[in-house]
């Protein structure tokens, strides 16, 4: 497996952890936590969609430069 592989495929996986991890904390019971936990959700929610569009930025880029 070539670098640009592994890189594509470590973002996926951490694209997916932080959007299981957002929508968890947004779900938590909210009496159980305090409301920085459902802050904290949503920033990794928009980090996850950074991810993703990075992610497709990275491939695009570096179609021609790594093979």
């Amino acid at each position: 497996m070539s670098i640009k592989g592994f890189h594509l495929i470590f973002i996926a996986i951490a694209a997916l952890f932080c959007a299981g991890f957002g929508v968890w904390a947004i779900f938590l019971d909210e009496q159980s936590t305090g409301s920085g936990v459902k802050v904290f959700g949503g920033i990794t929610l928009v980090a996850s969609v950074v991810l993703i569009v990075y992610g497709f930025y990275f491939r695009r880029k570096s179609k021609d430069i790594i093979v």
